[in-house]
């Protein structure tokens, strides 16, 4: 694997055993309803905190729920367990790492009167975030690369952190899926650290994790994924309504971009009082980011993502059932207007149904 220079590694483990200053404890958060490259993002950081700080008793958690049956399988088999939040006990004395995440970005727990000790993440920063990352002791933010995984790899390899074959298979699955094997939005890092990992990698247990069995409940939302789908020039999208799962909207926003005549696909959601979206698109240059910044940021709500792929949501406590409705719609018909740049979208087909159905009124009581 690759080395760094002396003064490098000395640097690098200074500046993070600096971070922790007197903390016996860390507690690693991920972004809510965690995904690969955030597990395996934070069990990279807790093994670099090992191999520094032996005494520091370090711990992995995450807001929100694991839905899908993949990141579950993957949890099984983490090095490091992952916990909900609710689990930390003594949260006062601890020290905090975000991973994948940054604070304020609306889709973390980190209390808010703390200021986390490191932040690492391979997505831009937000204008909210700026002030609290100034006062944040150890910031890595690089949204050149592809995963937050290949970030705290390479962070190993420069320190000489022992990587077991548990970890490697973390890892590999945790850059792999957050670009699709390399073929969305991956940088040459990534492509790098990916060759060196996976000599290291159990290839059942990866084949295990990646193709685990799905509940029944997986089909249920890809039927009503479907039935719902609308279609308006090159986008391809869906609104499910009120779900169970969040995970859900970004699986059948990857799903429906899989139709072969389409650029950009979109989903919408209900979950925890707030409207969730998803977007993916083809192009490598399509800024989806951007868009749904965009779309959210001047309702109030939070959003991030890169090029190809891009999410955020939006609180809708307090709003009644017509006017999270109403505001579902909207979001869908200024994204089409944004990305086709017709200014007046009118007729939105069904894309199998006979005619567009609506999640709301299909779950009036």
């Amino acid at each position: 694997m690759d080395s760094c220079e002396g003064e490098i590694v000395e640097d690098l483990g200074q500046r993070l055993l600096a971070a922790l200053g007197e903390h016996s404890r860390l507690v690693i958060l991920t972004h809510n309803n965690p995904d690969p490259d955030a597990f395996a993002s934070a069990c990279g950081l807790a093994a670099v905190i090992n191999f520094l700080a032996p005494e520091c008793r370090v711990q992995v958690a995450y807001g929100g729920i694991v839905g899908r049956s993949e990141n579950r399988t993957m949890m099984r088999y983490l090095p490091f367990k992952a916990v909900p939040f609710s689990r930390v006990r003594g949260r006062d004395n601890v020290a905090y790492a975000l991973v994948d995440t940054q604070p304020l970005a609306g889709n973390n727990v980190l209390p808010d009167d703390k200021i986390p000790a490191i932040v690492i993440d391979h997505h831009p920063q937000k204008g909210a975030t700026r002030a609290l990352l100034a006062k944040t002791p150890f910031v890595d933010i690089r949204t050149g690369y592809g995963s937050c995984t290949t970030i705290v790899t390479e962070y190993m390899q420069c320190l000489g952190v022992t990587i077991t074959s548990s970890l490697a298979t973390a890892l590999v699955y945790g850059i792999t899926s957050e670009t699709q094997h390399l073929g969305r939005e991956a940088s040459p890092r990534d492509r790098c650290i990916y060759n060196d990992l996976v000599p290291l990698v159990n290839m059942r247990r990866l084949s295990q994790i990646e193709f685990s069995r799905r509940p029944r409940e997986h089909f249920i939302y890809i039927s009503k994924a479907i039935d719902n789908a609308f279609v308006y020039r090159q986008v391809i999208g869906s609104r499910l309504g009120p779900v169970e799962n969040p995970d859900v909207v970004a699986e059948v926003a990857d799903f429906l971009l899989l139709h072969e005549r389409m650029s950009w696909s979109i989903v919408t959601a209900f979950y925890d009082d707030k409207l969730i979206i998803s977007v993916r698109a083809s192009n490598h240059r399509a800024h989806a980011g951007t868009v749904v910044r965009e779309l959210l940021e001047k309702l109030g709500g939070t959003a991030g993502g890169h090029n190809q792929v891009a999410g955020g949501q939006l609180d809708c406590q307090g709003r009644s059932q017509l006017e999270i409705a109403e505001l579902d719609h909207g979001l869908i018909v200024d994204f089409l207007g944004q990305v086709t740049g017709v200014e007046n979208v009118k007729t939105i087909k069904p894309f199998i149904s006979a005619e567009l159905n609506d999640p709301w009124a299909q779950g009036d009581e």
